[in-house]
């Protein structure tokens, strides 16, 4: 049913009433109906006022729910556990670069390209207690101020230690690294001082055959001890070039025409012996001999080593 049709229908049906029962008495009809449509009205109008009028705008509550959202992890499920060792103290820097002024050698050996004496102290006027010969090698423990002597381990069993000169040394090694040393005098010595070997040297020929040339040199003993092995050493210095003879045995060849050997040299006796062979003719070069003899094979025992000049 209309909604109008609801609100007029009381009105309808009060005035049927009236209409319809005898013995009512309206006394004033028309201020009854004015009452009644007045109520009416005012029913009307506050049920429209109350419905479609509102005095203010409602207010709208809205409750929200957030939804969390994981993201996907970055990092394995299993957390690495760091551990963290606090340092105690003062940290140190220690820079490290190549200008560093401070070095740390490593092990230098010398070796000669000529027989050189081993001695006492760094210089001539020292005395002799073995001799660093070719083919030998010893460790070089320190150098003087001027790096001309080099403080070595001494391949002899007189001393210890000895200085050999550096004129003909070779190195393994950087020799500037090593310290400089200079060891106070000693006013005496227990050392027990090697033997003297005397001995003469002189030229006795220019030698050749079949392509090889060499020279073959005189020694004279004239000490005590008897010489049983023999270091020869000959240097071309116009081409600079050196052939060494390291031998038990005092052996000396005459152009092609056979060896003469001797085992030893006795004291007073003279023996021939021969230079190592070169395979160029160096007649008319400067040449220069270094013989060294020992008391002991293998170039052993007590040493002495002499050099003369040779223009063949």
């Amino acid at each position: 049913m209309p909604r109008s049709w609801k609100l007029f229908s009381p009105v309808i049906v009060l005035a049927m009433f009236a209409c319809a029962l005898p013995g009512i008495e309206l006394s004033n009809s028309d201020a009854v109906s004015t009452s009644a449509a007045e109520t009416v009205i005012a029913g009307l109008t506050q049920n429209v006022t109350d419905t479609l009028t509102p005095t203010s705008a409602p207010t709208l509550t809205r409750t929200f729910t957030p939804t969390l959202i994981y993201p996907t992890a970055r990092f394995p499920s299993e957390t690495p556990t760091i551990t963290f060792t606090p340092q105690t103290g003062t940290p140190s820097f220690q820079p490290t670069n190549e200008f560093t002024n401070t070095l740390t050698p490593g092990i230098v050996m010398i070796s000669v390209t000529r027989p050189t004496h081993c001695r006492t102290g760094p210089g001539k006027s020292f005395e002799i207690v073995g001799s660093l010969l070719v083919g030998m090698k010893a460790a070089v423990i320190a150098r003087d101020p001027t790096s001309q002597y080099f403080y070595i381990d001494n391949p002899y069993v007189f001393t210890d230690y000895c200085w050999v000169w550096g004129e003909y040394a070779e190195f393994e090694g950087d020799p500037i690294l090593l310290p400089a040393f200079t060891p106070p005098p000693t006013p005496t010595s227990t050392a027990t001082l090697p033997p003297t070997l005397n001995f003469k040297l002189k030229g006795s020929g220019f030698q050749s055959c079949s392509g090889a040339f060499w020279m073959n040199l005189e020694i004279t003993s004239e000490s005590q001890y008897v010489f049983e092995s023999l270091l020869v050493s000959l240097l071309d210095t116009d081409r600079n070039i050196t052939r060494t003879l390291a031998t038990d045995n005092f052996v000396a060849a005459i152009g092609c025409d056979g060896l003469s050997v001797n085992d030893k040299i006795p004291n007073d006796t003279a023996v021939l012996i021969s230079s190592a062979k070169f395979n160029y003719n160096f007649k008319g070069n400067l040449m220069r001999a270094s013989v060294t003899v020992c008391t002991k094979d293998g170039q052993q025992g007590a040493c002495t080593t002499k050099e003369i000049p040779l223009t063949p």
